[in-house]
């Protein structure tokens, strides 16, 4: 299996929490993007199928193995099709901005979101969307292995 540096986690993990906010309408009429840009997001969990190579050892419980200072970040989706990423409390590298940003996007039929950073556009499936909650998934292939990862967001 291949291994992931802790740069390149931080990247992946701010990129899912990018685009981990989409979409399914709650009960009354919120609109997926009200849903979505009506506070910030943090992560609370992410999970892989199969195991994923953790510096050495099979792990599927991704968010376990991650720092604080990445656990406090929040993601902030604005209605102009902006996205934030805030450090939150805790840096993992003083040197690193407090905020970064990038676009966001539904597709038409608001089933997946995308997030757009540095160039990079990632694209999510949104399984579920609610006032408080986040859920989705998307797929890496590495090695001719494909991952879902599934991540999960409250909103603060």
């Amino acid at each position: 299996m291949k291994t992931i540096s802790l740069k390149a986690l931080v990247a992946v993990v701010g990129l899912l929490a990018i685009s981990m906010t989409s979409c399914k309408k709650d009960k009354d009429d919120t609109s997926k993007t009200e849903l979505l840009t009506g506070g910030n997001w943090q992560l609370t969990a992410l999970t892989t199928d199969p195991a994923y190579d953790w510096f050495g050892t099979p792990v599927t419980n991704i968010y376990a193995q991650l720092p604080a200072c990445i656990k406090d970040d929040l993601t902030v989706f604005k209605t102009n099709g902006t996205v934030n990423f805030d450090e939150g409390a805790s840096k993992c590298d003083s040197n690193d901005p407090q905020t970064t940003s990038g676009t966001w996007a539904f597709s038409t039929d608001e089933k997946v979101l995308s997030v757009t950073q540095d160039g990079d556009t990632e694209s999510w499936n949104i399984d579920d969307l609610k006032d408080n909650t986040f859920k989705a998934h998307y797929e890496i292939t590495e090695g001719g292995v494909t991952y879902t990862f599934t991540v999960t967001f409250k909103k603060n």
